[in-house]
């Protein structure tokens, strides 16, 4: 794992949103924030979450900086969506096969698939290798 953490105890719910778009994702696998019984205020620390919720602190912590370990895309890389996803998607079925990333920022990517804008994480899409030249 990343050496430096990137999440803290004392950091709020909101800072971790802001600092990777997959803090989100994190706290959902956790049953936090999905429900009024679960529901997590943005002002909440991730410590206060910890204790109120009784999820150990070096679990939630080791989840949410693991986020920093995931590959990385940049902006010009071709992607194409996983089967899993666009079986899932009905919406998805006439979308174009491969697409670009077109912006990156706070763990979050948007993908262009023609007429298409698609938001995600990483791991919502796979990279596409580049085709050789013809020589």
């Amino acid at each position: 794992m990343n050496q430096q953490q990137h999440f803290t105890p004392d950091m709020t719910v909101d800072e971790a949103f802001k600092l990777h778009a997959g803090a989100r994702r994190v706290f959902a696998r956790f049953h936090l924030g999905g429900c009024s019984n679960c529901a997590i205020s943005e002002s909440h620390t991730i410590g206060a979450i910890s204790d109120d919720y009784g999820i150990p602190l070096p679990m939630l912590l080791d989840n949410l900086n693991a986020l920093f370990d995931q590959r990385a895309l940049s902006v010009g890389d071709r992607v194409r969506i996983p089967d899993e996803i666009r079986s899932k998607v009905p919406q998805l079925a006439n979308v174009a096969e491969i697409g670009e990333i077109t912006g990156a920022e706070g763990g979050a990517y948007t993908a262009d698939f023609g007429e298409v804008r698609l938001q995600g994480l990483a791991e919502d899409f796979i990279a596409v290798e580049a085709e050789p030249a013809a020589s």
